[in-house]
């Protein structure tokens, strides 16, 4: 089991993501000087003038903008200790402006703590570790320069201040081509193969050349977490890579029926709604087509939950069961065949009039029925769902 990396994985709506956010500042909070951190300062944590990591040089404060070439070399260099700084005696700076100014570096290098991206098809290799940037000089030169994926980057960060924890959240990492984005990353990952650990190794980076235009190396340190959600519609979990597998910790999100929000709505028993709904998907489809808690949170009165139905629900049914209405209406305890008996619907036929004799045969579905839903509903509509 990995003590580094996790994924949270479930159906739409079980607070994945949330999860996600509430391990990583928990995993924060145990790095040095970091205890009173919670979920509400995010933010903070990622982006917040003062806190804020800049990239480059250029975008430091006036204050850290040091013409001496070697002495900014050697100010922004991670492994570099103020001792080493302060034996190289550069003229004109005493020891507490090299002191002061490489605790200013230091401050700006240090954040953010937590990085979020999402993984979606496109998303790539270079995109992720390293890729080529193309740039323009003023005389319309192109040049081609090695761009940091933000992998690297927060790998960077973290082995260049190693009393604190970093977090890479990666939301919908199933969407992507998780071998593709990873590639030999996968060895990194494990935990007995991190910076420091006697198994440690390190990779080639395809475009960054050190001075004797050798490929520098990436070693992933051990105060790098990776936590990861995974929504089980998108993908069967039983498709992903088994080198992934093997190397995250997997935390189940399944809907919570239990919820304080839930007794706030007097007129219905939302926990009962929302199961007996799911135990249907279950039957009809299987476990991971379940419908999350996070759809009926803060929902007190009938005109919330209207609202629920007709923005989230329904829609979502509609992608779960394509075009077949008569699994939409088993789910929410609907007549298919009764119009009179449906408490949600109003069941038109198609209009077959519309057509010439002659085009009978293009109709495929001439006994089509056409479901639209009411404009309100009362509330012993919305207890036909699980009554």
């Amino acid at each position: 089991m990995s003590k580094l990396n996790k994924i949270f994985y479930g159906p739409a709506g079980t607070g994945k993501t949330r999860r996600a956010i509430e391990e990583a500042v928990e995993i924060v909070k145990r790095s040095e000087n970091q205890d009173n951190l919670n979920v509400s300062q995010l933010d903070t944590l990622t982006y917040d003038g003062k806190l804020k990591f800049f990239e480059s040089i250029s975008t430091l404060p006036d204050k850290l903008k040091i013409t001496d070439d070697e002495l900014l070399k050697d100010i922004h260099n991670p492994s570099m200790r103020y001792e080493q700084i302060e034996k190289k005696q550069y003229k004109g700076y005493s020891k507490t402006d090299l002191t002061n100014m490489k605790n200013d570096v230091l401050e700006y290098r240090l954040y953010p703590l937590i990085e979020t991206v999402t993984f979606h098809p496109s998303y790539s290799y270079q995109d992720f570790v390293e890729g080529i940037s193309v740039e323009t000089t003023e005389k319309n030169q192109i040049i081609y320069k090695a761009k940091d994926g933000i992998f690297k980057k927060i790998c960077d960060r973290a082995i260049g201040n190693p009393t604190y924890n970093y977090v890479l959240i990666i939301d919908e990492i199933n969407r992507g081509d998780i071998s593709s984005i990873f590639g030999e990353l996968f060895t990194l990952l494990e935990d007995s193969k991190r910076a420091g650990e006697k198994e440690v190794m390190s990779i080639n980076l395809p475009y960054s050349k050190d001075d004797k235009g050798n490929p520098k190396r990436l070693t992933v340190p051990k105060n790098l977490h990776i936590v990861a959600t995974m929504n089980t519609v998108d993908k069967s979990i039983a498709l992903i890579d088994v080198a992934l597998r093997r190397r995250f910790d997997f935390i189940e999100c399944m809907p919570d029926y239990d919820l304080e929000e839930f007794k706030k709505c007097k007129e219905v028993d939302l926990a009962k709604l929302l199961r007996t709904i799911n135990e249907r998907i279950m039957i009809l489809k299987n476990e991971h087509y379940q419908i999350g808690h996070s759809y009926f949170l803060n929902i007190d009165n009938r005109e919330k939950f209207v609202e629920v139905m007709k923005k989230s629900i329904i829609p979502l049914l509609q992608e779960y069961f394509y075009d077949d209405w008569k699994s939409i209406c088993a789910v929410l305890n609907q007549s298919y065949d009764t119009s009179t008996d449906n408490r949600l619907f109003t069941v038109n036929q198609k209009n077959t009039t519309l057509f010439r004799k002659e085009f009978d045969e293009l109709l495929e579905y001439q006994n089509k029925k056409i479901f639209i839903l009411k404009e309100t509903f009362t509330i012993e509509d919305i207890k036909s769902i699980y009554a």
